[in-house]
């Protein structure tokens, strides 16, 4: 299936999925009219670079908090290690690999690797959560909270581990079910063979993970925070928690300025659907700044954390309100996002409403504009060239008194933000020159798909124009996916994508070339069957659900929508009986004449069987140890 006519088909789902309500959890009951969310870069060390979505030909580095979303791809330099944070789930990303976010709304997560290793941490999800890995020759599904590796070689051969949990694997047309302390070999692109053992033993890597998840046990924050609130087990190791009167548990950070105040260790980059979003420069600067508010005691300032009784915490670019701006108002904020002019901005109290500079809500009826905003005496003040291009905020804070005076007294802006964003605006400039850049070959090899991922959003330079004519509104998803069906360039996928299933929805495992009764040579590939090449279409849901992974063909543009109820393949890979010796007769002994007992017949050798049993076979490590050739487990360093 082309990309080029099937564009229809891929941003009818794309619409689809992400078009429907949510309910924003920030307190004021804002709802947004979309579910694409973000993962966060939590952790890393080494080289790695990042290459957005809407800027494809620019690989640049990478710093911890920046955002991810649909489209964006990262990779861990020869000496990179890094850790991405989505909800429900935590990625280790391996030296030497590249991983891709096709898709990550708040029921779909999709991600592809096209070669590298990296291990999935899954902590929750609900019944209606799809979570897929995808490689050139097979798509993973995980199907419940677990431990969870996934390794792709240089000629796009997969190997799966399950550690903890149950993972499902399609490819060629096939699928076999993976359980605890089982590892599947796919190899093979066109006509992928495979196999299922027995986990190997623990290498370096494994080790790594399991010396990171340990940091995570006896997080105290969990305790007065809601679970669904990215970054909140970083806080104990950089504050405290404390109890004040009305508010309960709240959270400082230590080792601060006497000047300090949130939202000023950062700087602003733009990213849609939500336009302007802060990222900060402290390594705990994720939960605070995207979820919960702040308020002062003492001369001190604490975080109060969404209660851990609320789920389904929403994302939010920040929460602050900006000033500077209001009807028939223009000294301070300008359109043209030049030089010239001041933005900013306070953080948002307990009590304080959000008014969101994105979404639906940013058109939505003005209500009443006197609110008493409990922290607007902490008024962040820059010139809009250190605000548009990226810079950090500290460096170029405004500290003239009377230029602060006035902007105290400015009202609260409303709706979208009349700053235009720049080209540098998505390139944030936290390291000089660029990241390290994979291999072409890396970038430009197809991964196989289960779900129909979305299209990759438009390049910036096609969006500016659109923001522009919307006065500084970022771009919505469906606004976006109409975009990129006008484009010259036509519709692209994030990364390469064909489909796993079989030409017309036939789901068959044949046996492999060579004969039954002769067992293959190779000691590794006993047992493997050959799977059906795969040629057929996606089929998506509107839902999101996993049905939109059956086989089917449709016609061109179509969308065709299953059954309700869960489907799959007709034909399965089930556990096989194994064969057990009969028991042989033992020789009797006559008295007279003495008989001598006769030797016990040779059981003839049984060919081997081709079936996947459900005791799997113990195997030596079989690929490559990530780090067995970059430096081993050396000691980690954050940054």
């Amino acid at each position: 299936m082309s990309l080029v006519s099937s564009r229809n088909l891929f941003i009818s789902a794309f619409l689809a999925v992400t078009a429907a309500p949510a309910l924003l959890a920030q307190g004021s009951g804002d709802a947004q009219d979309f579910q694409q969310t973000v993962a966060r870069v939590a952790w890393l060390t080494g080289e790695s670079s990042l290459q957005r979505g809407d800027d494809p030909d620019h690989w640049q580095p990478l710093a911890v908090n920046v955002p991810l979303t649909i489209g964006d791809r990262v990779y861990a330099g020869e000496t990179g290690r890094l850790e991405l944070e989505a909800p429900g789930l935590r990625a280790f990303v391996a030296p030497g690999t590249e991983l891709t976010t096709l898709n990550l709304t708040e029921d779909v997560q999709q991600y592809s690797i096209s070669q590298g290793t990296a291990t999935f941490r899954l902590s929750h999800r609900d019944d209606e959560d799809v979570i897929e890995i995808d490689t050139p020759n097979a798509a993973i599904t995980l199907e419940v909270t677990g431990l969870y590796r996934v390794s792709v070689d240089e000629n796009g051969n997969t190997r799966v581990s399950v550690k903890r949990g149950e993972a499902r694997v399609a490819a060629g047309g096939g699928e076999v079910s993976l359980r605890t302390g089982e590892e599947m070999h796919v190899d093979g692109l066109d006509s992928p063979e495979y196999d299922v053992f027995a986990l190997p033993l623990a290498d370096s890597w494994d080790r790594w993970v399991d010396s990171r998840e340990r940091r995570r046990h006896g997080v105290a924050a969990y305790d007065y925070a809601s679970e669904d609130i990215l970054g909140a087990s970083d806080l104990d190791a950089y504050g405290q928690w404390d109890d004040v009167p009305e508010y309960g548990h709240v959270w400082a950070p230590a080792n601060v300025g006497a000047d300090w105040a949130p939202y000023r260790l950062g700087r602003w980059i733009w990213q849609d659907p939500w336009g302007w979003t802060w990222v900060s420069d402290e390594p705990w600067g994720w939960a605070p700044y995207h979820y919960g508010s702040w308020i002062t005691r003492a001369s001190r300032w604490y975080w109060v954390p969404i209660s851990p009784n609320v789920r389904h915490v929403a994302y939010a670019p920040a929460l602050v309100a900006f000033v500077g701006g209001g009807p028939g108002w223009s000294g301070s904020v300008s359109i043209g996002g030049g030089g010239g002019g001041f933005v900013g901005w306070f953080p948002l109290g307990p009590h304080d409403p959000l008014v969101p500079w994105w979404g639906r809500q940013a058109r939505a009826p003005i209500g009443p504009g006197n609110v008493a905003y409990a922290n607007r005496a902490f008024v962040t003040v820059v010139n809009s060239g250190t605000f548009v291009g990226a810079q950090p905020a500290q460096g170029g804070r405004v500290r003239d008194v009377r230029i602060l005076q006035e902007m105290g007294r400015q009202p609260v802006l409303r709706g979208p933000l009349p700053v235009l964003p720049t080209p540098q605006s998505i390139r944030p400039a936290f390291i000089a020159g660029a990241g390290p850049r994979p291999p072409d070959r890396m970038v430009g090899r197809a991964v196989a798909a289960r779900l129909a991922p979305p299209p990759a959003p438009p390049a910036f330079t096609e969006k500016l124009n659109v923001i522009r004519e919307n006065r500084g509104a970022p771009m919505t998803p469906s606004a976006a996916g109409s975009l990129a069906l006008k484009s010259t360039a036509g519709v692209r996928a994030s990364a390469p994508i064909r489909p796993v299933a079989r030409e017309g929805g036939r789901v068959e495992l044949t046996p492999r070339h060579d004969a039954v009764e002769a067992p293959p040579p190779d000691p590794i590939r006993a047992g493997g069957r050959a799977l059906a090449s795969p040629q057929a279409p996606f089929i998506s849901h509107p839902s999101g659900s996993r049905e939109n992974a059956l086989p089917m063909r449709v016609a061109p543009g179509a969308v065709t929508t299953p059954s309700v109820e869960r489907a799959r393949p007709a034909l399965r890979v089930e556990p096989q009986p194994q064969a057990r010796p009969q028991p042989q007769a033992q020789p009797q002994i006559q008295p007279r004449p003495q008989v001598q007992p006769q030797p016990q017949a040779q059981q003839q050798p049984q060919p081997e069987r081709r079936a996947i049993s459900r005791e799997p076979r113990r195997v030596a490590p079989s690929g490559p140890d990530p780090l067995a050739t970059r430096g081993g487990d050396k000691k980690d360093e954050k940054k």
